[in-house]
């Protein structure tokens, strides 16, 4: 039976649980005949958003112009979905077991065996199941027409029939009278509640005066905790006061060990320091391709590596192909780099270098990207490539998707979900187990640059809107340290290269300034290694291509320079580790 509204699937009839993705935001219900609006493909039933538009032209979600004339038909991995589902009959409280596939659900329904029939038989009126509709009419109801050959077997027949009805006249006595015993039976217990309801009012004051003793003893916990707040209020301040002496105290030190060790060994959060008493290898970083200059023919396949205790800079085998914008990592020890563009197009093709390999030299690695990237992030989590947003060439169009790489064979790629809006030349972190995006732009253009940080739980499959920054910014590099994510640089909406240091608490969305770079940078690269924070190359109006390079130690008050690298490069990707590279 067809309705003028339906509504979504109740959640309750699938097996398992639903998608969050897989809801109407409208009826809450799971899609039932999806459609999406135009720009943004949020997804609504046909009916809820139709009864929506009746009274509106925006969508419920976006707020962008939508008619029924433009709404789009979901796309096919969404319908594959959804037609994948496992749900339970729409004739399953008539007994009808198990489950079907959604896709397969109307064509079940049509030949369900437990869907309600009416007898055929004149006078009976009764509703049953289809499959069992022809033994009723033959043989169970009672307005059947039953064959005969002679008048005797419908005489046998209606004799019967009356001693039937006696039967049922007798049951129908045998009911009156005990419904006489149970009336009698409820007076007897009417009698028993009216005693109860006495008990309970003498029960009532008890439970009323144990409460105010109890009132009284929660008022006097209540002083008791105010005294201990104030207490701690005390000693709070007295801590305070205490961490400000130790800081003096540890800076007179640092500056004394400085002195005598002529490097610095910094403090650091959970990781073995840097500085001359380390390992140099331990202070490598690896930068690679990027521009060189404003040309489209200017891209780099060349890479170095930076040591940061000793300020110079050793050239490495070159990638097979030359990258900007592209994003790399350290896995199980070696250099991946994925992605990037070569100023004529992109490539979904990645390159690995083994560090434990001699001679060192890039190989094609077997996995590639679900679709030609640059400008995009990626961060690798419990062996997961995860890839957030960029400029996908296939479609010629900035990507709101955030896919799933396995790095073992098969190398599967999975997405994951969608964002909000589309982001490219963004940051992307990983904190206490949840992704974090921040700032970039929707289309590549410096007026098209957004403050937003939406957060991704892996575990529940959500995203999620965090407080802003404190202005737009895209082109950025970021770097966690501790529950914290540090912006560095970028350029903001007027097209101006910053040399900000914005650092971002993720738990409360405060923002903090850090001292200023001594460049402005966009599209440098940056890491962390043990709570000093190195910045590389990057480009700006005045100077042009960067080769440059400037340090900043946590708890300190300026940028160091550092000796430069070898090429002056922006847009390169950069990663780092704590053992020896070679």
């Amino acid at each position: 039976m067809t309705h003028s509204y339906q509504q979504g699937y109740d959640d309750r009839r699938f097996e398992g649980r639903v998608r969050e993705d897989l809801f109407c935001s409208i009826c809450q219900g799971v899609l039932r005949n999806p459609r999406t609006c135009q720009n943004k493909e949020h997804p609504f039933c046909l009916s809820c958003i139709s009864q929506h538009l009746r009274n509106s032209h925006t969508c419920p979600e976006c707020r962008e112009h939508l008619t029924p004339e433009t709404l789009k038909d979901p796309p096919r991995f969404l319908k594959n979905i959804l037609s994948e589902l496992n749900i339970k009959c729409d004739y399953t409280e008539r007994g009808c077991p198990g489950y079907v596939q959604l896709g397969n659900l109307q064509n079940h329904v049509e030949r369900c065996g437990f869907a309600p029939v009416m007898c055929g038989n004149e006078g009976c009126g009764t509703v049953v199941n289809k499959r069992d509709k022809e033994i009723h009419e033959r043989e169970l109801c009672q307005f059947r027409i039953p064959k005969c050959h002679d008048c005797r077997d419908i005489k046998a027949s209606q004799d019967e029939m009356k001693a039937s009805q006696d039967a049922i006249k007798e049951n129908v006595d045998e009911m009156k009278a005990s419904q006489v015993r149970m009336e009698r039976k409820q007076d007897e217990i009417k009698e028993h509640v009216d005693e109860i309801k006495v008990e309970v009012s003498t029960t009532k004051v008890e439970i009323e005066r144990k409460q105010d003793e109890i009132n009284d003893k929660v008022n006097q916990m209540k002083a008791n905790v105010d005294e201990i707040k104030q207490t701690q209020a005390e000693m709070k301040a007295d801590q305070v006061m205490f961490k400000a002496e130790v800081s003096q105290q540890f800076q007179r030190m640092t500056e004394m060990l400085n002195q005598l060790l002529q490097g610095k060994n910094v403090n650091n959060n959970g990781a073995q320091a840097i500085g001359p008493a380390a390992p140099t290898n331990n202070q490598d970083i690896i930068i690679l391709g990027g521009r060189c200059d404003s040309g489209d023919g200017n891209i780099l396949n060349t890479v170095e590596k930076f040591n940061i205790a000793e300020g110079t800079s050793t050239q490495l085998p070159p990638m097979n192909l030359a990258r900007a914008e592209s994003a790399s990592c350290v896995y199980n020890g070696d250099v991946i780099v994925a992605g990037g563009h070569n100023g004529k197009t992109g490539t979904d093709l990645i390159e690995i270098l083994k560090m434990n390999q001699h001679p060192l030299r890039w190989t094609i690695f077997d996995g590639k990207l679900p679709v030609k990237l640059s400008g995009y992030d990626v961060t690798v989590y419990q062996n997961r490539f995860y890839i957030i947003g960029g400029h996908n060439w296939n479609e010629k169009k900035t990507s709101d998707a955030i896919y799933e790489l396995s790095l073992a064979p098969p190398y599967t790629v999975k997405l994951l979900a969608r964002m909000s809006q589309p982001t490219r030349n963004h940051g992307a972190e990983i904190v206490n187990g949840k992704l974090f995006i921040l700032g970039g732009s929707t289309t590549g253009l410096s007026k098209d640059t957004t403050d937003s940080v939406v957060v991704y739980d892996f575990i529940k499959n959500t995203i999620k809107p965090c407080p802003s920054l404190p202005k737009p910014v895209v082109g950025m590099s970021t770097v966690t340290w501790g529950n914290m994510i540090i912006v560095v640089g970028g350029m903001g909406k007027n097209g101006q290269v910053l040399n900000d240091i914005i650092m971002y608490h993720i738990e409360t969305g405060r923002c903090e300034r850090l001292p200023s770079l001594k460049h402005k940078r966009r599209g440098a690269s940056a890491v962390i290694m043990h709570d000093v924070i190195v910045v590389l190359g990057g480009q700006n109006k005045e100077e042009g291509h960067l080769n440059s390079v400037e340090s900043f130690t946590m708890g300190d008050d300026q940028w160091k320079e550092l000796p430069g690298m070898k090429e002056k490069r922006s847009f390169a990707s950069e990663t780092s580790q704590l053992k020896s590279f070679l």
